[in-house]
C-alpha cells in the first residue's frame, strides 16, 4: 500500500497513522496533540480519506486514490467547504465534522449528538465512517459526556479523531480512552526547504516566512497563500513596534483602528488575542537580540527595527528586566480575555504599561 500524504515534519505521526492502515490496527479514538498550525488538520483529513477511499486494498494503488467515488465526493465537497470554520458539517455519509460555532464559547451537546447520531448510521460505502472534533479542549461538559458514553462503547469500523492544542481542558476519561500522537513544531530548515523545493519561493521569502512561523508549516503556507492575512500580521507587528515612539493618546487611537478595521472576519476576542500573541514574539526577539541570539529571532523582515529598539533601551539603560515585566503584562493580558473582559480595553490596559 502507498500513500500520498502532503505533510511537512511530524514523519513519526504519519508513518505510524499509515502503519495502523497498512496493518488494519485502527484505533477506535485518536488525539492529535499539538499547537495550533502544525499541520494536524490535515492529516486527519487525509488518514480519513485513506480510511474511505475505495481502492486501499489493492497494492499499486496510492491512497486516497482521488478517483472512487469515495475520494470524489470528497473532493467536491472540501472544494465547497472551508473545513476548519464551518460548525458542523456532514462532509458526506461516512465522514462527519464538528468544530466550535464562530461567535461560541464551547462545542455543544447538541453538535455532539448530531455528530454521534451520524457516526451511528449505516456506512455509505460499506467501510469506515470517520468523525473529526476540531478545537475539541472546547467540549462543553455536557457534550463531553455524550461522547464519553460512545468511547465507552465503541462500534466496529467507526473512527473518532479529537484535534487539540491542549489536554488541561479535556476530560481524562476520554485522554484515556484515545490514542494519543503528539505533534511537535517543525526545524525551520525543513520548512524553509519546502517553501525552496515545493513551493517555488525565492530564498528571501522561505527565509523570512520559515522564521516568522515559529515552527507551524500550516502557518507558513497560510502566509505565502493569503496576501491579506499575511499584510494584517505585519500590521499588527508594526503597530507594536510604533508603541514605543508614541505616547498613551497614539497607542490608543492605534488600538481604536486595529479594532475597527477586522478585514480577517474574526471576533473582537480572536483580534485581540492575536494581536497580543504576535507582541508576545516581538519582546521574546526583544529578549534574543538583548542577549546576541540573533539568529533566534522570528521577526527578521523587521530586524533592523528591533535592533534599534534595543539599542534605545540600552541607551536608556534598561535591560532584560524590562522586557520580561513586559512579557508578564501581556501574558495577564490573554488572562483578562479569558476571562471574557472588554477586548479593546484589555489591549489599552495592556498598551499602557510599556
Amino acid at each position: 500500500m502507498k500513500f500520498n500524504w502532503p505533510f511537512i515534519g511530524n514523519e513519526n505521526v504519519v508513518h505510524f497513522l499509515q502503519k495502523n492502515i497498512t496493518n488494519n490496527t485502527i484505533s477506535n479514538a485518536y488525539i492529535f496533540l499539538g499547537p495550533v498550525d502544525l499541520g494536524k488538520s490535515t492529516i486527519a483529513r487525509f488518514f480519513a480519506k485513506s480510511l474511505l477511499c475505495q481502492n486501499k486494498d489493492q497494492v499499486e494503488i496510492i491512497t486516497p486514490c482521488e478517483n472512487c467515488d469515495a475520494c470524489e465526493k470528497l473532493q467536491i465537497i472540501e472544494k465547497q467547504y472551508n473545513i476548519a470554520e464551518n460548525g458542523c458539517k456532514t462532509l458526506y455519509g461516512d465522514f462527519y465534522l464538528v468544530n466550535k460555532e464562530k461567535e461560541a464559547k464551547n462545542i455543544s451537546i447538541q453538535q455532539i449528538r448530531e455528530f454521534i447520531s451520524a457516526l451511528g448510521m449505516s456506512s455509505f460505502f460499506n467501510s469506515y465512517k470517520v468523525g473529526i472534533i476540531e478545537s475539541a479542549e472546547t467540549l462543553s461538559l455536557g457534550a463531553a459526556n455524550a461522547l464519553l458514553k460512545t468511547l465507552e462503547e465503541p462500534k466496529q469500523k467507526v473512527v473518532i479523531i479529537l484535534v487539540v492544542s491542549s489536554l488541561k481542558d479535556l476530560p481524562e476519561t476520554i485522554v484515556s480512552r484515545s490514542q494519543i500522537l503528539n505533534f511537535y513544531p517543525v526545524a525551520s530548515d525543513i520548512i524553509y526547504d519546502y517553501l525552496t523545493i515545493t513551493r517555488k519561493t525565492t530564498h528571501s521569502v522561505a527565509k523570512n516566512l520559515s522564521k516568522l512561523c515559529l515552527g507551524r508549516p500550516a502557518l507558513a503556507v497560510k502566509f505565502l497563500e493569503n496576501k491579506n492575512f499575511y499584510e494584517n500580521y505585519i500590521k499588527k507587528v508594526k503597530i507594536f513596534l510604533e508603541f514605543h515612539n508614541q505616547d498613551i493618546n497614539d497607542r490608543f487611537q492605534a488600538i481604536e483602528e486595529l479594532m475597527k478595521k477586522n478585514t480577517d472576519d474574526q471576533t473582537p476576542v480572536q483580534l485581540a488575542n492575536d494581536a497580543i500573541i504576535i507582541w508576545m514574539g516581538i519582546v521574546r526577539d526583544l529578549l534574543l537580540l538583548d542577549s546576541g541570539h540573533t539568529d533566534l529571532i522570528q521577526h527578521q523582515i523587521v530586524s533592523d527595527e528591533l535592533r534599534q529598539i534595543v539599542k534605545i533601551n540600552i541607551e536608556a539603560e534598561k535591560n532584560s528586566d524590562n522586557l520580561l515585566k513586559l512579557m508578564q503584562i501581556l501574558e495577564k493580558a490573554k488572562q483578562y480575555l479569558k476571562a471574557n473582559v472588554n477586548p479593546k480595553l484589555v489591549l489599552e490596559n495592556a498598551v499602557s504599561s510599556l
